[in-house]
């Protein structure tokens, strides 16, 4: 099983069985209204939904996903969305965030283009004066500002 098949938070394996929508029954749409957290243009909503030809199958798995996103709770759902909007936009057919696209990597001019010399590096920092607490520390850890105006004098 690859990184891909399963969800990053829980662990459980995703379905990759398209859905099909289907003809809306017509209670459908109502269900989708009173799952939508942000009640505007409801009209207009119904006419997409139906204009669509929209499932409930379809759309309340993917509603649940939205709702319980970070972005849809932050600042008390201020980024939720219009129906209309989500509806138009197939918001439905929405993955989610790529997790592993979002974690943040190292600049690269930060990265040591070379090995250091520890000893070579201890006395550097002893010359600039840093504190006590400083100058047995290991390069990496080491704040990054100390790490960039080491290698620029190299």
């Amino acid at each position: 099983m690859s990184n891909f098949d399963s969800c990053p938070c829980c662990g459980r394996e995703y379905d990759d069985t398209p859905l099909k929508p289907k003809k809306a029954p017509a209670g459908d749409f109502d269900a989708f209204w009173k799952a939508y957290p942000k009640k505007i243009a409801k009209g207009y909503c119904e006419a997409i939904w139906k204009r669509k030809e929209l499932s409930i199958d379809l759309v309340i798995p993917a509603l649940k996903n939205a709702i319980s996103s970070r972005e849809w709770q932050k600042d008390g759902g201020q980024f939720i969305p219009n129906p209309s909007t989500w509806l138009n936009q197939g918001r439905w057919e929405d993955e989610g965030i790529d997790l592993v696209a979002l974690k943040p990597e190292r600049p690269s001019f930060l990265k040591p283009i070379q090995k250091v010399d520890h000893q070579d590096y201890i006395a550097w920092k002893a010359r600039e004066e840093y504190p006590p607490s400083i100058l047995e520390t290991q390069f990496r850890e080491d704040p990054d500002f100390i790490q960039q105006t080491y290698l620029k004098q190299l």
